[in-house]
């Protein structure tokens, strides 16, 4: 896990913890003050387990039909508060999540993360990296009804079939990374065709399966390389750490003289050589990208032992009407 974020969840974590507390002392008081029969039922409550806990350290007592006794005090407590209007459990310990007690883990030797907290974790993820809360960019929600299920000119293949096969290739690598054959991944095709939900529905994947993972628009790379550029900061190390780095609508970006080429080569030549993974969605193909970022970008993307390269191909899907 990140440790900005898995830090910025323990201390929400530890706020709601302070605020069950204080919801519990409120209720507490609620029932000091208008009900001290049940009041004093709790205080026996307490009393039984402390002074039993007490005795047998002291060795005076032992905690003989405890069981028994705390059933009888659950149950009269419980019929005195649904006789006053409360829940049963109205002076229960106040938890958001009962298992982990609102810790974020489990276990007592070997402490792991609780499901509550891997949860908020990849929603936190998801929002740090762009994808929200769109539960729609999934492979599970690809519905291949809303492609044309005619033939691609030049292929011999419809669109259909030609946008299932990428699909399952990137649901292929998202399975099996970092366990992957080409680590990096090249979507190309024009407008309209799927590219960006491929990729979205990559990292959402990525994401469940508890993996670092990053979306940014080409736009914002040179953004983040112009301020690196001109201010003289390493704006970009997060691009350049993060494991699985997707860069989408490469090429809708302005070209900057000795910021763009430059600062994407750099980039391209530092993760490759680091062992870690690119994947990239354009809309040029491997020409245009030779002829607008150079040689020397696009020998990184079109190398079969390192990068793979789906090519989508048809009508713009969101002109298309079935």
């Amino acid at each position: 896990m990140r440790e900005d974020l898995l830090n910025e969840l323990m201390n929400e974590y530890a706020a709601q913890r302070a605020e069950n507390e204080k919801q519990e002392a409120g209720r507490r008081e609620r029932i000091r003050s208008g009900h001290p029969e049940i009041e004093a039922l709790a205080r026996e409550r307490e009393e039984l387990v402390f002074g039993t806990i007490r005795g047998i350290l002291d060795g005076n007592a032992k905690a003989e039909n405890l069981p028994e006794k705390m059933q009888e005090l659950n149950r009269r407590i419980g019929q005195k508060l649904q006789e006053a209007g409360f829940p049963t459990d109205y002076l229960a310990p106040v938890y958001r999540c009962a298992t982990c007690r609102d810790t974020g883990y489990v276990g007592d030797t070997v402490r792991e993360p609780c499901e509550c907290l891997q949860k908020a974790y990849q929603q936190k993820l998801r929002d740090r990296i762009g994808l929200g809360n769109n539960p729609d960019e999934t492979f599970e929600k690809y519905d291949a009804s809303l492609i044309p299920d005619e033939p691609v000119n030049g292929t011999g293949i419809t669109q259909r079939k030609l946008t299932a096969i990428a699909r399952e290739q990137c649901e292929k690598w998202a399975d099996q990374y970092p366990e992957v054959k080409q680590r990096d991944l090249l979507l190309t095709g024009g407008s309209g065709l799927g590219k960006t939900f491929l990729m979205r529905a990559m990292a959402a994947r990525l994401v469940e399966r508890g993996m670092n993972v990053l979306i940014v628009s080409a736009y914002t790379f040179l953004q983040m390389a112009r301020k690196s550029y001109f201010e003289s900061e390493n704006g970009v190390r997060e691009l350049t750490d993060v494991p699985v780095l997707m860069l989408d609508d490469l090429g809708s970006e302005p070209l900057m003289q000795n910021i763009t080429v430059e600062q994407l080569f750099n980039l391209l030549n530092e993760r490759q050589n680091r062992g870690l993974s690119t994947v990239i969605s354009t809309n040029l193909n491997l020409q245009e990208l030779r002829e607008r970022y150079t040689e020397r970008v696009a020998s990184r993307l079109n190398n079969p032992k390192n990068c793979l390269i789906l090519t989508l191909a048809g009508r713009d899907l969101r002109k298309f009407e079935r």
